[in-house]
């Protein structure tokens, strides 16, 4: 490591790295701000800290996950912190979390999902986050022992667009060493948080074995040049995925996709099921690499396969009903299945309704089919008292109340993915 390496890293530094991460809008009051996820820790307390010295028109959000006694009182120091380097911030607390088995991984989705809901409902589309170069080294080095493919060897992405915000990462090329330094030199402290201190959590030991390298050894270095060049190997073929994508797939607002062809590459076929289902994650690559290069009727991760017939040449991936999600009482922008929104004009709230598949009430309207039957049973549908009410997707309205009422496909995972990783 060398000198400038541990030296506090400066305010047009910081500007040349997440300048290139935009387009950012204007930085005026009357526009959304800019959103930064605050632990408290040095990471993102420096990230806020230039981020408030870039642009003036900001906000912190700080999640308190309630897993300690002490963990509102250290939220409410550092939004204290914030408020005296003139940063707006928000407390989100979690109330659901419990200790216990995955706790890290629930913790982590927990957290996201308050941030995204924050940040939407500020009208927030980026959201910065702290991770740095030693963050990216340890998800490198964890990936590598789970025997992770070249994808999840490009490690985090510098930007990630999700359906409501970007998530971006503007330090990944920074040592945590100089974040410090940034700190001391303003005389600015940050809250350490005990669990980083738990060696039963496999990230805090992964940091423990890679810290003596910073100064002794290359493996840091070496960890980060492999994610550099898997992440633009993978922007390569997140291009390549794109355009088979646009000339074979069609995916319809119902919830379902055709496909035009009889073959198609593997990691096209995982990105097109996982949209279908839902679902954060693909299926084996070998079973999508066997089933890619000869399409057949069968179920896989959550969705069905089988040929079109009525809806044309190809196939027809849909849902597995089996897979679905239970009925659930409607909300205001409840999602329903992980892949749709119900969306329910001002002041035409309705309690006692509930969302959920159409199941063996498609023989109601047979007369009307224009889908396959397995297709239409899987198809959202509006319910009141076990009986069915609407059908928004093939625009059957059996009660006035809900005639303006709409269900939108919005899976968690766009098909295509939109990642930017940084180059070496």
């Amino acid at each position: 490591m060398t000198n400038q390496e541990l030296t506090p890293l400066t305010q047009e530094e910081f500007n040349q790295y997440i300048e290139p991460l935009g387009p950012w809008g204007d930085d005026s009051e009357d526009m959304p701000p800019v959103a930064i996820a605050v632990s408290g820790g040095a990471d993102s307390l420096c990230l806020a800290l230039l981020a408030s010295r870039w642009r003036k028109n900001i906000i912190a959000f700080i999640v308190d996950h309630q897993l300690r006694n002490s963990s509102r009182q250290e939220a409410m120091i550092t939004q204290e912190r914030l408020s005296s380097l003139f940063i707006p911030s928000e407390i989100l607390t979690l109330t659901d979390l419990e200790v216990g088995p995955a706790l890290e991984e629930r913790a982590r989705i927990a957290r996201y999902t308050a941030l995204v809901h924050a940040c939407y409902a500020r009208g927030c589309i980026d959201l910065l986050l702290g991770h740095h170069a030693g963050d990216q080294a340890e998800t490198i080095l964890m990936r590598i022992r789970a025997g992770s493919a070249s994808d999840g060897l490009s490690g985090m992405a510098a930007i990630m667009d999700l359906p409501t915000i970007r998530l971006v990462r503007p330090l990944l090329h920074v040592y945590p060493q100089r974040l410090r330094a940034t700190l001391r030199e303003e005389k600015l402290v940050w809250v350490e948080d005990p669990s980083n201190q738990d060696m039963r959590i496999q990230r805090n030991r992964l940091r423990e074995e890679l810290s003596s390298s910073w100064k002794t050894s290359g493996t840091v270095a070496v960890l980060l040049k492999r994610s550099q060049e898997e992440g633009l190997a993978r922007m390569k073929r997140d291009q390549e995925q794109a355009d088979i994508l646009a000339k074979d797939v069609v995916v319809r607002p119902e919830g379902f996709a055709l496909l035009s062809s009889n073959v198609i590459e593997a990691r096209a076929l995982g990105a097109v099921i996982r949209t279908i289902s839902g679902s954060v994650y693909v299926p084996l690559y070998q079973s999508l690499e066997r089933l890619g290069r000869r399409l057949r009727s069968m179920t896989i991760g959550g969705v069905k396969i089988q040929p079109a017939g009525r809806l044309g040449n190809g196939w027809l991936l849909f849902r597995e009903e089996a897979a679905m999600q239970e009925r659930i009482s409607v909300f205001p922008d409840c999602v329903w299945d992980q892949r749709f929104r119900v969306v329910i004009p001002p002041g035409q709230m309705k309690e006692g309704i509930e969302v959920g598949a159409v199941g063996e009430s498609y023989n109601f309207f047979a007369s009307r089919r224009t889908f396959p039957a397995a297709l239409l049973k899987v198809l959202p549908a509006l319910w009141e008292n076990n009986k069915l009410i609407a059908v928004p997707h093939l625009g059957i309205f059996l009660q006035d109340s809900v005639k303006e009422w709409r269900i939108i496909f919005q899976p968690k995972q766009p098909m295509t993915q939109s990642y930017l990783f940084l180059g070496v």
